[in-house]
């Protein structure tokens, strides 16, 4: 992420240049609108940092142990540790993301497609292993959801 200006800015001005930030995202009712002003504002660090912490919330609370997540989204266990903090003793922003997420059945296809993908980059167990065995019974979880909607 960019360094911050040294400089301090007048509080009362950033908070108000905040809430028309927060005004401006939420007026973005179009999804391509959204995608752009989110692509011209964050850099390309920017936009990874924020993923992986939308995906550790996820994983979080898909009650996945740091070290499953580190080995999956690569990140360090205070990255996760700031990300649990604040799950739980937040603002309930996460959560309420969290939940419309799982809501929402689309989204849902799209965590189990993340999940999907977190298996297939994961690198080879050794058949038999405790880790040949997770990684088996992780991929059987998804199929089952999966399989679950397309019945429902």
């Amino acid at each position: 992420m960019g360094r911050i200006s040294r400089r301090i800015l007048n509080r009362e001005l950033a908070e108000s240049i905040f809430r028309l930030f927060i005004e401006t995202v939420i007026e973005l009712k179009n999804p391509t609108d959204a995608q752009n002003f989110i692509e011209d504002l964050l850099s390309p660090t920017e936009k990874v940092m924020l993923t992986k912490r939308l995906a550790i919330a996820i994983l979080l609370s898909r009650n996945y142990t740091y070290d499953e997540i580190v080995d999956k989204i690569k990140v360090s266990r205070p990255t996760i540790m700031n990300v649990s903090y604040f799950l739980k003793h937040g603002k309930s922003g996460y959560q309420k993301v969290i939940n419309k997420i799982f809501v929402n059945q689309k989204k849902e296809e799209f965590v189990d497609k993340i999940e999907e993908l977190l298996l297939k980059l994961s690198p080879p167990k050794m058949y038999g292993s405790i880790g040949f065995e997770k990684k088996q019974k992780k991929g059987k979880e998804i199929f089952k959801r999966r399989l679950r909607r397309h019945l429902l």
